[in-house]
């Protein structure tokens, strides 16, 4: 991988081209320029059949690359383009070609919903928790596995922000097949591991729990995304700090970023 300068970019950023998110891709772009970043990227939401909005989230993709190619010419900051692709094997051909009509820098896969239901209703999480975990991991190990059109898995422990009670690693343990199947998936295909600090702000935690992390290191993960999933401006990075410091603590001292779907390393210590 390139080595480049020391500058972080968040990698998980959501703009008004997502359902969730009021903030301009502009302001988004401005504050970036305003704190002397050198980059920035958003990866707004991609869903066939959301099941949380029940409708089809697609990007505005001809709005989009517009709007970027305006900013562009305002701002002296590299606009890197992104997109969060919700995983569903029903839709995996249109997935792909859908993919394929446009240029990306960054590709985040997220697994959102099973087809029946998303796995932040409340209806999901009124089952047992080993059922529930089996399932959504399962789905997640299936993405993975199935696609290749991205570069980073996102908030792998997504589930986990929503569940009646909180996980733990015992919980973690009991779906330790299927887990282990997940992460050698993504070992074997070289893709990232987001570190997706709004975990921080929900169950106390980042995602992915620190089982998974270190599951993840023992079999021979190496490569970590850092990512904020912000939908407001004052989310963004937020929570970075703990996450390179709990990085430092595995002895990791470099996080992946992309340009033009090219991975490279900043070190993240000295």
């Amino acid at each position: 991988m390139q080595q480049v300068p020391n500058t972080i970019v968040d990698q998980h950023v959501h703009s008004n081209y997502s359902p969730d998110s009021k903030e301009a891709l502009g302001d988004i772009v401005a504050h970036a320029v305003k704190l002397g970043k050198q980059a920035v990227v958003t990866t707004d939401h991609f869903d066939y059949d959301c099941k949380y909005f029940k409708k089809d989230v697609l990007i505005d993709m001809d709005s989009y690359e517009r709007e970027v190619a305006e900013l562009r010419q305002t701002y002296a900051i590299d606009i890197r383009k992104g997109i969060e692709v919700g995983y569903r094997k029903d839709y995996h051909e249109a997935i792909n070609q859908y993919l394929g009509r446009y240029s990306y820098d960054l590709v985040l896969l997220s697994v959102h919903n099973n087809g029946v239901l998303d796995f932040a209703e409340e209806a999901y999480h009124n089952q047992p928790m080993d059922r529930m975990l089996e399932d959504y991991f399962s789905h997640v190990r299936d993405a993975v596995e199935s696609m290749d059109n991205y570069d980073v898995v996102a908030h792998l422990d997504y589930v986990a922000r929503y569940t009646k009670t909180m996980i733990t690693a015992s919980d973690y343990e009991r779906c330790r097949t299927v887990l282990y199947d997940l992460l050698k998936a993504i070992i074997r295909k070289d893709k990232v591991l987001e570190l997706n600090t709004t975990g921080l702000f929900r169950q106390g935690w980042i995602h992915p729990h620190a089982y998974l992390i270190e599951m993840y290191l023992d079999l021979g993960g190496k490569w970590f995304s850092l990512g904020s999933d912000a939908h407001r401006i004052d989310s963004i990075e937020q929570g970075f700090s703990q996450a390179i410091e709990l990085l430092n603590s595995y002895h990791i001292h470099e996080v992946v970023q992309f340009r033009g779907r090219v991975p490279q390393l900043v070190t993240i210590s000295g």
